[in-house]
C-alpha cells in the first residue's frame, strides 16, 4: 500500500496534476503581486528594491506572526477597548483564512474552484494592503 493512500490521499495522476496547476498558479500570483501590483495601487509609482524587500519582510512577518497578532489584538480588546484598531485586527484574519484555504485545496481530491479563486483573491489583497502602506510611507515600527 502506498503511504499516501493509507492517509486517505489518492495518488492518481489527475489529482497531482490539479495540485501542480494550483501551485503554479499561486507562484504566478505571488510574482505578479510582487512586480506588477504596485503599479495598480495609489500612488501609482515605481518602487525601489528597498520597498520590495520591505514588502517581503512584512508579508513574511504576517504569515508567521498572525497567531500572536490575533492573541494580542484580543487582549487589547479586553483590556483597552477604546484604543484597539479593529481594522488591523480584521486584516490579520486574512492569513489564517489563507492557511485554511491552502489546506482545503491541497487535501481535497479535486480542488474546489471557489476555494482556489478565494485563495488567489486573499493573497492579492494581502499584498495590496502591504504595498499600499509601503508606497505611501507608512512606518510599520511606530507605536
Amino acid at each position: 500500500m502506498i503511504d499516501g493512500e493509507h492517509r486517505g490521499m489518492s495518488m492518481s495522476p489527475g489529482n497531482w496534476k490539479a495540485r501542480i496547476a494550483v501551485g503554479a498558479s499561486m507562484v504566478v500570483n505571488l510574482l505578479l503581486s510582487l512586480t506588477i501590483l504596485p503599479f495598480a495601487i495609489p500612488p501609482f509609482q515605481a518602487y525601489t528594491l528597498r520597498d520590495l524587500l520591505e514588502v517581503l519582510l512584512w508579508q513574511g512577518i504576517a504569515v508567521v506572526g498572525w497567531p500572536m497578532a490575533i492573541c494580542g489584538g484580543a487582549a487589547s480588546l479586553v483590556l483597552q477597548p477604546m484604543s484597539t484598531d479593529m481594522g488591523v485586527l480584521l486584516w490579520v484574519t486574512i492569513y489564517p483564512a489563507m492557511l485554511l484555504l491552502v489546506i482545503l485545496v491541497l487535501r481535497s481530491k479535486r480542488p474546489a474552484g471557489w476555494a482556489i479563486v478565494l485563495l488567489h483573491m486573499l493573497v492579492t489583497l494581502s499584498f495590496a494592503a502591504i504595498w499600499h502602506a509601503v508606497l505611501n510611507g507608512y512606518d510599520f515600527m511606530l507605536g
